[in-house]
């Protein structure tokens, strides 16, 4: 028999839908379901080949924000390997080799002694009592295996315990580890867990350019190491984001905002997500007056996403650009100019000659490079959040990958509020 409709049902629609959005689109943390992975399939298969070669370990590196944390986090999965023995642990600045360690041995249930000093620290879970369940933190010691390792976790302890293993050691942000001990410890791991053809294979991820960039000068891991860059994904990658979104909301998104929300996002997943999220979000309200309504993400849901999505943005963006662009209180028409200039630019590294170029598209003068070269500076400095970083002489670039598309967004939702619309951005297209 079916419900009969009012406010309650309008509401329990929209709450539902709701639910189902926030599973689709997540700009705030890692992907960890299957199904709303997209795209990566060649670096998928590039990583499950390597890992599957005997004495192979990988590194995958590559810009912020192009998802690498998601695939590591999924990577037991793609891989076909034992999620209770996939043991992920994230780095920080203050890390060491044996700090790394000792959680993930802690992860796989071992307490550890070093030098007769044991590590301690709440287990964090929850109580089961019958059918009820007291979450909370706790000590599970009982549950634990006390490891002696003498004065270091050795290469050798690790391969005792792993090395029998169908598993997976995931070290995720090491590009945060700045001690260079610890760098010459896990290239040490590295190359014994190669050397044993250990079944347990280890992945380090990190933000950076080039390998050497994540793990320092290691000639000797050129053979056991695996170089995987994940670099930014395609418009049709991107597009299956919003498409698996669609097919798990039940939403409707317009073909051209589609393309627009694709174009905006420059290659990252993120601006999909946060702008997908919140013009979804704002075309549910559609629900609250019909619960069977067709959700359609149109023109207007897609300016209002817009909107919310700036103001939901990550914090250090948009401080970032105010503190580039705003002086004594008010935003200065030149600091913006440079910089959207630089934004209209599809280089990533983008000449002074370019931006002076560039700049004609939002004013009616022309302009000499050398006019800029005061103002680069400026945004270059620690004075205006560095927002800039010179690569040479005459070039420069974001020094956050993310700030191009976050400055494009800013400037499609100016055009968008401007009457008749003042622009058509070259990278719409």
């Amino acid at each position: 028999m079916r419900a009969v409709d009012g406010p309650d049902a309008n509401r329990s629609a929209y709450v539902e839908y709701l639910a189902r959005c926030e599973q689709a689109f997540n700009p705030y943390a890692p992907i960890d379901l299957p199904e709303f992975f997209a795209g990566r399939i060649k670096h998928i298969e590039r990583l499950k080949a390597e890992i599957d070669s005997p004495g192979r370990q990988a590194a995958v590196f590559g810009e912020r924000g192009v998802g690498k944390t998601s695939l590591a986090k999924l990577a037991y999965f793609f891989l076909r390997r034992d999620e209770e023995h996939t043991h992920f642990v994230r780095c920080e600045r203050a890390s060491t080799f044996d700090t790394i360690f000792t959680d993930v041995l802690s992860s796989a249930g071992f307490d550890v002694v070093l030098n007769g000093v044991e590590f301690e620290g709440d287990r964090h879970g929850a109580v089961a009592l019958g059918p009820v369940s007291i979450g909370g933190a706790r000590r599970l010691r009982k549950t634990y295996r006390r490891l002696s390792a003498g004065r270091q976790i050795s290469p050798r302890l690790l391969l005792e315990v792993f090395g029998e293993r169908n598993g997976l050691i995931i070290i995720d942000e090491y590009d945060r580890v700045t001690d260079p001990t610890t760098h010459t410890r896990m290239a040490e791991l590295l190359k014994h867990f190669s050397d044993a053809r250990s079944l347990t294979k280890i992945i380090l991820v990190g933000v950076a350019e080039t390998l050497t960039q994540l793990i320092g000068e290691h000639e000797s891991l050129a053979r056991s190491l695996a170089q995987i860059e994940l670099d930014r994904m395609s418009d049709d990658e991107l597009g299956d984001i919003i498409v698996r979104a669609e097919q798990h909301t039940g939403c409707a998104v317009k073909a051209s905002v589609k393309h627009r929300i694709v174009r905006l996002a420059d290659g990252f997943p993120y601006f999909v997500h946060l702008i997908g999220r919140n013009a979804a979000r704002w075309a549910g309200r559609e629900l609250l007056r019909d619960p069977h309504a067709k959700v359609v993400v149109a023109d207007e849901e897609y300016s209002e996403g817009l909107r919310e999505a700036l103001l939901n943005a990550e914090a250090s963006l948009s401080e970032q650009y105010q503190q580039a662009v705003v002086t004594t209180r008010r935003p200065t028409e030149k600091y913006t100019l440079v910089l959207w200039s630089m934004a209209l630019v599809a280089e990533r590294e983008v000449q002074v000659q370019r931006i002076a170029e560039s700049a004609a598209f939002f004013a009616t003068e022309t302009f000499q490079a050398s006019s800029f070269s005061y103002t680069l500076g400026e945004l270059a400095s620690e004075r205006r959040g560095s927002i800039l970083t010179k690569v040479r002489e005459g070039y420069y670039k974001f020094t956050d990958p993310l700030m191009r598309p976050y400055i494009r967004s800013v400037m499609e939702l100016e055009n968008i509020l401007s009457p008749g619309k003042q622009w058509e951005f070259p990278f719409m297209r």
